[in-house]
């Protein structure tokens, strides 16, 4: 097992990861960062959230942003507190299920 460090960037602030966590390869530790920032990307602001993966040496292996489908939910959340906001184009799935 290696260790690996997840440091958390929003515009200018940075967030150090100093205790590390233990994966046995890089592609479990790349899943593990992809977690952190689609939980942390639901809720702050999704565009400047970024983390960057480190290896035991310091050397930077990815840096990673909150998935796609994260974003769109956050979109859905947001067009819930103003409805109206969000409209489905004309020939979406949506509105030809309604025209039926």
């Amino acid at each position: 097992m290696q260790l690996y460090f997840f440091d958390l960037h929003w515009d200018d602030e940075r967030f150090l990861d100093e205790e590390g966590i233990a994966h046995f390869d890089e592609g479990s530790a790349l899943y593990y960062a992809q977690r952190i920032a689609d939980k942390i990307g639901r809720d702050t602001d999704y565009e400047s959230l970024k983390v960057e993966m480190r290896s035991s040496e310091g050397i930077l292996l990815a840096t990673v942003a909150p998935s796609e489908g994260r974003r769109r939910e956050q979109l859905a959340l947001i067009g819930r507190r103003y409805p109206g906001l969000f409209r489905h184009p004309p020939d979406s799935a949506v509105s030809s299920a309604a025209a039926w």
